[in-house]
């Protein structure tokens, strides 16, 4: 495996969300500030590596904040840990011969449109967003040979776009499935960074 310190560019954006996720959470009465905790699977491909399907599995996980705009409507920033690549079968990587694991820093910062609202209990049942997401790569394993094991071949910083749904199943409790896209290359030749995102959510 071949690993990368994380750089100047990932440590700005990193105090940038840490700023915005305590601040929040020590004004959450005040400023309306909403926090979870986020942990589940990326099922991911890359366009141009000569292998197909989503069944690379990787982990993800993090922390959220989000802030309303309107009674249905928020603006979200996600600081997470995230494994992407892909996998010739289905699995994490270890148990194919070719596989492509990729370790990211990522920030997705998107929009949500909330609805079904419990009065009760004070919280919407359904979401949906899309946004941006921000990645900084800092390690790579791969025993593909249609793609390099050395991290300096790579673009280390990607942008991509994203859509997803939430369902709350109670006011704390809840899950996700996202689909992000990348914009970008990975590589210096055509290889887009496809992933579905399954995961439970945990807000504060």
């Amino acid at each position: 495996m071949t690993n990368y310190n994380i750089t100047q560019f990932s440590n700005r954006l990193f105090l940038v969300f840490l700023v915005f996720f305590f601040v929040g959470l020590s004004t959450v009465d005040a400023q309306k500030f909403k926090g979870s905790a986020v942990f589940g699977l990326n099922l991911a491909q890359i366009d141009g590596d000569d292998l197909a399907g989503f069944s690379k599995l990787g982990w993800t996980g993090g922390v959220k904040i989000g802030y309303p705009l309107k009674d249905n409507v928020d603006l979200t920033m996600e600081m997470l840990y995230s494994q992407r690549g892909s996998i010739d079968g289905f699995g994490f990587g270890s148990q194919s011969v070719n596989f492509t694991d990729l370790k990211y820093l990522e920030i997705p910062i998107y929009g949500n449109i909330m609805d079904w609202f419990i009065a009760d209990e004070g919280y919407h049942k359904v979401k949906a967003h899309a946004g941006l997401n921000f990645s900084y790569l800092f390690a790579v394993d791969s025993s593909n040979g249609a793609v390099s094991n050395d991290i300096d071949t790579y673009k280390r910083k990607n942008v991509g776009y994203l859509l997803g749904v939430d369902y709350m199943f109670t006011r704390h409790l809840g899950t996700t499935v996202r689909y992000s896209r990348a914009f970008n290359s990975i590589l210096e030749s055509n290889a887009i960074s496809y992933w579905i995102t399954i995961r439970t959510e945990y807000s504060f």
